[in-house]
């Protein structure tokens, strides 16, 4: 009986796993004011097609009570805020390969996924990138963080922020994410204020 269980489970946990896409596509057009990086899409991420789609990621509650976007959002929504207002957000990660524990993605892994990272945000032309997340950012400007939020570089002209981690088993920093968000939303012009909640 438990060997079938066992059999059952591992049938399953491999079905699990053919079903996942080998990546999550970016959502980049041209002319957007922000692109929100992270280092990889996570594997419920790229099951489900939307970006920070695991429901422990605190992603979407986050961007939702900031001014960067005038609604409540979900994971659902991530390809139509290209369009929305009060900005235009796309989504992307530095390395497109799947993998739930992003500490499985090697610091060279990383280096070698800059050059088509920087290719495929250039061609977006965002005013402000956001790493969700220290690491991605630590590899592609070593030495250059300061504290969270703005940094003192940018990336082909657009302005750099970064956030901790949104990821679940983050949790260290999540009372600092609110408030940088509202800088950014500020940094981009738009108040509190000018949102109808």
């Amino acid at each position: 009986m438990t060997h079938t269980r066992s059999r059952s489970r591992s049938t399953v946990n491999r079905a699990r796993k053919a079903e996942v896409p080998s990546t999550l596509p970016d959502l980049l057009v041209p002319g957007l004011d922000l692109v929100f990086v992270g280092i990889n899409p996570g594997e419920t991420s790229a099951r489900l097609g939307h970006y920070y789609a695991n429901r422990g990621n605190a992603f979407w509650s986050l961007l939702a009570g900031s001014p960067l976007v005038s609604r409540g959002v979900r994971p659902e929504d991530d390809a139509a805020l290209a369009q929305a207002t009060p900005l235009r957000i796309g989504f992307t990660d530095v390395v497109k390969r799947v993998e739930t524990d992003s500490s499985k993605v090697e610091t060279i892994e990383i280096r070698e996924a800059a050059a088509g990272f920087r290719a495929r945000v250039a061609l977006a032309t965002p005013r402000a990138v956001c790493f969700t997340g220290a690491r991605q950012f630590d590899v592609l400007f070593p030495g250059e963080r300061g504290a969270w939020g703005h940094q003192s570089v940018d990336l082909d002209g657009a302005e750099v922020w970064v956030i901790p981690s949104t990821s679940g088993r983050a949790v260290a920093y999540r009372g600092e994410i609110a408030p940088i968000l509202e800088d950014l939303a500020a940094a981009l012009g738009v108040q509190r204020t000018e949102v109808p909640r």
